[in-house]
């Protein structure tokens, strides 16, 4: 087995199209999939590990990365929503975009209906400078220019 990098992050909404609009204007992407299925759908149940499933998706594609984006219909949602929960907490909790303007960036994020969590900080010499917000949906996103201090998608 090879692992060839990370294909995609995944984000649940509760509004697919605005999360969409949301991400193809700050982000600059295109719809590349859709994805639908409605209960009872085994073999979607199997994959995702859910009974009675039903859901919408869209494959979002740009600047040499995806973004997969669903909205679920059913089971009913039973745990904390992404805003409920803040930096420290277990699991995935930020999906960073890489930018060239970091103030520029998270001015469009709150024009867009996200929210500010902090203040653009910049990182040593190197020119890095990031900062953490949400989207519309509570999902933590950290934008960051990379300058000469960090990893660049350049890089890869």
């Amino acid at each position: 087995m090879t692992v060839r990098g990370i294909h995609h992050a995944g984000l649940v909404v509760d509004d697919l199209d605005a999360a969409v609009e949301f991400y193809c204007a700050l982000c600059d992407m295109e719809i590349v999939e859709r994805d639908h299925w409605q209960a009872p759908a085994p073999l979607e149940d199997q994959a995702v590990g859910l009974s009675g499933s039903s859901a919408d998706g869209v494959m979002l594609r740009s600047s040499g990365s995806y973004l997969e984006l669903w909205r679920y219909t059913a089971p009913a949602q039973t745990g904390q929503t992404p805003g409920q929960l803040d930096a420290h907490e277990l699991g995935l909790r930020h999906l960073a975009i890489e930018v060239t303007e970091v103030t520029e960036a998270l001015d469009r994020v709150v024009e867009l209906g996200g929210r500010r969590m902090g203040d653009p900080v910049r990182l040593g010499a190197g020119g890095a400078e990031v900062v953490y917000c949400r989207d519309p949906f509570g999902t933590i996103l950290e934008l960051l220019s990379t300058g000469t201090a960090l990893a660049s998608i350049e890089d890869l």
